[in-house]
């Protein structure tokens, strides 16, 4: 298969994300792949490279908790003028204790929401409005509740449930505010819920909690397979800016319908996003 498309993809070295990235070479598009780990980056190149021979890599050492990294990143890339037709903003944390980023950012917002836009917002010029461009966001089910402007961080009383919810609730009404703007007509976003799969996603957890992730928790195979759905899929034939989960649209929660404080919520993660040293 000819295919002349690049794709960006975060968190791919492990999970839901490795999937993709394999089924990605089989469809030969040069993948750009981002992660903090160069063995770990070293290891994928070689196992798409027997995939696909022929297949284009480019591995980038970035720290998703650090917002300069990102932006260092972000203007490598930029200089180097490659469009970026599809973009698969997927890595995710959850952490069951407070925890600070070197930004002095809590971690699970920083990397979940606001690394994720801050990448979007720095490469979106890279992005081709054709029509044809699409970006997706890993969410999850667990995307219940408001978010809690007074104290986003839960710096309060920190509950690692309740930011891991918020922070997917959050990637939901981006990928709908983010459709709804003007400015990025000919774009396509989408966020996706995998389901419960069995990842490294509860690593910090408690043993009864990794044991459930084991036990429950479906193939990373079958994980991805929404994902690859909208990547396959004109987007005339999927919806801009909805929630994606077993290959279809689901309806979420009210709340996360309400673009006003979609809206309040980009301009907060804004600020978090200028924050940049």
């Amino acid at each position: 298969m000819n295919n002349n498309k690049t794709a960006l993809i975060t968190g791919a070295t492990s999970g839901i994300g490795y999937e993709v990235a394999r089924n990605l070479a089989q469809l030969n598009y040069s993948i750009i792949i981002l992660g903090r780990s160069p063995d770990k980056l070293d290891s994928l190149s070689k196992i798409l490279k027997d995939i696909r021979p022929e297949v284009k890599i480019d591995t980038k050492i970035c720290d998703l908790s650090s917002l300069k990294d990102i932006s260092d990143t972000c203007e490598e890339m930029k200089t180097s003028g490659k469009s970026i037709d599809l973009m698969i903003l997927n890595a995710g944390i959850w952490n069951f204790q407070f925890i600070e980023s070197g930004d002095k950012i809590e971690e699970t917002l920083h990397v979940n929401l606001i690394a994720p836009l801050l990448m979007y917002s720095r490469l979106k010029n890279l992005i081709p409005k054709n029509g044809e461009s699409k970006v997706i966001f890993t969410s999850s089910g667990l995307h219940q509740g408001v978010i809690e402007f007074k104290d986003i961080e839960f710096r309060s009383q920190f509950s690692g449930f309740k930011s891991y919810r918020q922070s997917k609730l959050g990637v939901i009404m981006m990928a709908r505010w983010l459709s709804n703007q003007e400015e990025n007509a000919g774009i396509a976003f989408y966020s996706v819920h995998p389901g419960m799969v069995n990842t490294n996603l509860g690593r910090r957890a408690g043993w009864f909690s990794r044991i459930i992730f084991k036990l429950f928790g479906k193939s990373k195979e079958k994980g991805a397979e929404t994902h690859m759905y909208l990547i396959k899929k004109k987007n005339a034939e999927l919806k801009s800016g909805a929630y994606y989960a077993n290959c279809k649209v689901e309806r979420t929660t009210e709340y996360s319908y309400n673009m006003p404080e979609a809206e309040k919520l980009w301009n907060v993660i804004t600020e978090f996003m200028n924050k940049v040293p």
